[in-house]
């Protein structure tokens, strides 16, 4: 038998040492002594399947006078740096068995730097550093397990320091004890909930941990203020968005928050005086917090950081981005608020609205030419489908896009676009371009593409036919956006 240092990669499940149990996740990691009786189990669901790494070694010879060589064996360990870990885990397994004297000693170097430095991490060098970070892994346990049964006693059993350290050190970390945070995560996933499900009152206290309805109802009035009933029925919600601010102002509803780069050209004729919680690559979470929302409204693109932190602030409802269409994020909004009636309203205004500009524009097009939409963002060129700007000029105009785009289409409907560099827009020739240039850097990479040979011998830029479209106004994709670029469009069109 050997030593194993075993790393979860991905998945979740659990790991028994010696009967001891660990809720493992990944960025787990656990040294195992060769007389060790190991079981690893998945949880059972498709989606979770764990994958870990598992590097079993022997230790020739011992530190002199050390009756146990490593002295974090047979549980959980500590690793500062978890990719950088499974990095190097990766590259001695591609090169297990060196052929040369140089490399042999290379592997064993790179071996002994990455023992040394868990070693390093594990031993008692700055105990209160370590004790925190153990009482950091167990609330992101909690996290993932607040509807469970849980006592605080084995909350530090966890961390493997004593249940008064573990209370004073939990609260200096999340200004709560167990106790306080577990109900307020429970209470906060009960108001999402509320919110966006229609399970019963006794479902939901079920669902977040609260066996008694009586009990759930008191310390959901305790935290949130009002008992549950008044707080879903009262329905005047403060909603803060990260993605859909044009979608809430459709139905009447003005966000109190939302990330600049939402508040665009058609945001701002309806939606004066929403707070900005941020640009594309900073958000103040601060701000949020001082604004109190009852609920964020999403998309399912934000980074899983981010998303952890809109938990602590209030319940989140997810709306799929890519998955819908602008007015299916209407109606799923629509429906989510209880305005399902006001949503189908308004799409029926939108699709009389796309059938009137239609007729308007299809005497003057041609339809055997070919239209290619084209965004520079920054340093990079996309191609754009029919999704976005091509919603207005594909579907809703019936402009014909290049060969390669309607066949890209027909396969996969609902296409943001396809990033390309300058040689490949050759793939992409059109009769007529429209070009949006996003940006003070995207201008830039504009005015470069202009001196390429390859675009200057498209034909549709030989032949003059390139228009520029207001990027303001062409870059979002949202209900009122569609509406006021069907408008543009035309007026677009008929400068050619």
């Amino acid at each position: 038998m050997s030593y194993r240092l075993i790393v979860i990669s991905s998945g979740s499940g659990c790991l028994y040492i010696n009967d001891n149990r660990y809720d493992v996740t990944v960025g787990s990691g656990y040294a195992i002594a060769p007389d060790a009786k190991l079981v690893i189990a998945s949880t059972g669901e498709a989606e979770k399947d764990m994958h870990y790494m598992c590097m079993t070694f022997d230790i020739i010879e011992a530190q002199p006078n050390s009756d146990r060589p490593l002295q974090f064996l047979n549980r959980e360990i500590m690793m500062e740096s978890f990719d950088r870990t499974l990095g190097v885990m990766r590259k001695l397994m591609t090169i297990k068995n060196p052929e040369s004297e140089e490399d042999q000693l290379h592997y064993y170097f790179r071996f002994q730097k990455l023992m040394h430095a868990l070693l390093k991490q594990n031993t008692a060098v700055s105990e209160t550093i370590t004790s925190m970070q153990a009482v950091e892994r167990t609330v992101s346990f909690l996290n993932d397990h607040y509807n469970e049964e849980i006592s605080t006693q084995q909350l530090a059993e966890r961390t493997g320091i004593g249940v008064k350290q573990y209370n004073v050190l939990f609260k200096k970390m999340t200004g709560l004890t167990p106790h306080e945070y577990i109900s307020a995560l429970r209470i906060r996933k009960a108001k999402e909930l509320l919110l966006v499900s229609r399970q019963s009152l006794a479902e939901i206290a079920e669902q977040v941990g609260y066996r008694d309805s009586y009990y759930f109802n008191r310390r959901f009035k305790q935290i949130a203020g009002v008992p549950p009933r008044v707080y879903v029925n009262t329905r005047q919600y403060k909603i803060m968005s990260m993605s859909y601010v044009c979608t809430l102002l459709a139905l009447g509803i003005k966000p109190i928050g939302a990330p600049a780069y939402h508040l665009g050209y058609y945001a701002q004729r309806l939606g004066e005086n929403i707070t900005s919680i941020g640009d594309k690559f900073t958000l103040y979470y601060d701000r949020m917090n001082a604004l109190k929302p009852d609920l964020i409204i999403s998309c399912d693109t934000l980074e899983h950081e981010i998303q952890q932190q809109l938990e602590r602030i209030a319940p989140i409802a997810t709306i799929p981005w890519m998955g819908l269409h602008a007015t299916e994020h209407l109606q799923a909004i629509g429906d989510l608020l209880g305005m399902g009636k006001q949503a189908q309203s308004w799409v029926d205004g939108y699709e009389l609205q796309r059938e009137v500009a239609h007729r308007r524009i299809k005497p003057y097009i041609n339809t055997n030419e070919t239209v290619g939409l084209i965004l520079i963002e920054g340093k990079e060129i996309f191609v754009l489908g029919d999704r976005n700007v091509g919603e207005v000029m594909y579907r809703s105009f019936g402009l014909q896009p290049p060969a390669l785009v309607q066949n890209l289409l027909v396969e996969h409907p609902n296409q943001y676009g396809r990033k390309v560099t300058v040689e490949q827009l050759r793939q992409y020739e059109a009769d007529r371009l429209f070009i949006i240039v996003y940006g003070a850097e995207a201008a830039l990479t504009y005015q470069q593409l202009q001196k390429n040979p390859v675009w200057r011998q498209l034909a549709a830029v030989r032949q003059g036919k390139v228009q520029n479209m207001d990027p303001e106004k062409w870059i979002f994709y949202d209900v009122l956006s569609l509406s006021g670029q069907l408008d543009e469009g035309i007026n677009l069109y008929f400068e050619q």
